[in-house]
């Protein structure tokens, strides 16, 4: 087994290695204010929904190019662009048709929806077909590639592959999902297996790192359960059966303090809070509440001491984070993805408005705003310095965070 080199930990990570930030939790310092005016830069793209990633010189991201008349086939890509332009530095391109019983809701033939991860110069990316590839994040250059449905026994998602790949150490980490493992650790410089874990059904959440009591741990949504597994071996620590499996479970787990993991979508039938706590010399999780009533499905969530907040549909609202309840609700912040952004946080509506905002248990204030983009945004917002870097499903836009209107204290 390869032990885990702890090195990148204790580097400087770069500024959003991957779906979620640095820790997968969509937080980030305030940015040093900028001189410059209005919006950066604005331009094509297409269809998917990949997160935006950088290793602070690129940022990549995956997208798709339909085959004319084909409704099954069509071109991947990933691309590597520079931030302050958006200009393609490069981009590697392969051939994809959906699998059995895969489909599409979008109306395109396939979308990525995975997130790159970028890390010891390497930029990891997982296609709708489950195909995994490494490239060399300056030059483009391939260095492995994995296809994990024939390779590793995954079972074809049914709207495409979505888990982003997780950084842990000189790993990338895999929902693999199927008859052989839930997990897979592959060497980021070889692609060699670290490690399997015990085999599960897929979901479209990503694995996300815990610590609890001290054991570092991977917390994993598989079609029927929630579970952890050693970071180091892949071993199963604990699981929870979720109240309605076999559905669509989108939603990555939220690590909170004292032990606690917020999960919600339509497998956690709601939202619920868990604790996961050593008993007896093993892990278990027990239910701490269950909010049946809001559930945080598509978007991503943002959560303090307090409260989480996030999008259900069009409803924008808070749950205490001590009793599962309801703190306020509104209608003005639509199919919104989140950023904490120092004491700040940004919401960036399904319909491409970008603004900046205060939110706490005692609600919301947004300030104007601007029009990012036309589109659709399905894709959480990525900041860098002082850019805040957005998409749809036609094009990838800049603007930055000092023009944006700020809220009053």
């Amino acid at each position: 087994m390869l032990m885990l080199d702890t090195s990148l930990r204790a580097a400087e990570p770069p500024a959003w290695p991957q779906f979620g930030g640095p820790r997968r939790d969509f937080v980030c310092p305030a940015p040093v204010a900028s001189s410059a005016d209005g919006p950066v830069w604005r331009r094509t793209l297409g269809p998917g929904t990949s997160g935006i990633v950088t290793d602070g010189t690129r940022l990549f991201t995956q997208y798709s190019i339909p085959v004319p008349d084909n409704t099954k086939q069509g071109e991947e890509l990933l691309v590597a662009l520079e931030p302050d332009t958006g200009r393609t530095v490069w981009e590697a391109r392969w051939p994809v048709a959906r699998l059995p019983k895969q489909e599409t809701f979008s109306g395109d033939p396939v979308r990525p929806q995975a997130t790159p991860a970028v890390a010891r110069g390497l930029v990891c990316c997982l296609g709708y077909a489950g195909v995994l590839k490494c490239y060399d994040a300056a030059s483009g250059n391939p260095i492995w590639e994995h296809d994990l449905v024939k390779g590793f026994g995954a079972t074809p998602v049914q709207f495409g592959f979505a888990a982003s790949p997780l950084v842990l150490g000189d790993w990338f980490v895999v929902h693999v999902g199927g008859s052989q493992s839930v997990l897979v650790a592959f060497h980021a410089e070889s692609g060699q297996v670290a490690w399997k874990s015990e085999p599960g059904e897929p979901s479209y959440a990503s694995p996300v790192v815990a610590q609890f009591d001290g054991d570092e741990q991977i917390v994993q949504v598989t079609r029927d359960h929630i579970m952890g597994f050693a970071a180091r071996n892949g071993e199963t620590r604990w699981k929870y059966p979720l109240p309605k499996p076999g559905l669509t479970n989108v939603p990555t787990p939220v690590v909170l303090p004292d032990q606690r993991l917020l999960i919600s979508g339509q497998g956690a039938n709601g939202t619920r809070l868990l604790r996961i706590e050593r008993r007896d010399g093993s892990f278990a999780a027990s239910e701490v509440w269950a909010n049946e009533k809001e559930r945080f499905f598509y978007c991503n969530t943002l959560a303090d001491g307090d409260a989480v907040y996030g999008s259900y549909g069009a409803l924008f609202g808070a749950l205490d984070l001590k009793t599962g309840k309801e703190l306020w609700r509104n209608r003005g912040q639509a199919e919104c993805n989140l950023l904490r952004v120092g004491t700040e946080s940004l919401i960036l509506r399904g319909d491409g408005q970008v603004a900046r905002a205060r939110i706490s248990k005692d609600g919301v204030a947004a300030a104007a705003g601007t029009r990012a983009l036309d589109g659709r945004c399905w894709t959480a917002p990525t900041l860098l310095g002082d850019l805040i870097y957005v998409r749809d499903q036609k094009e990838i836009a800049a603007v930055r965070w000092s023009t944006l209107a700020a809220t009053s204290k």
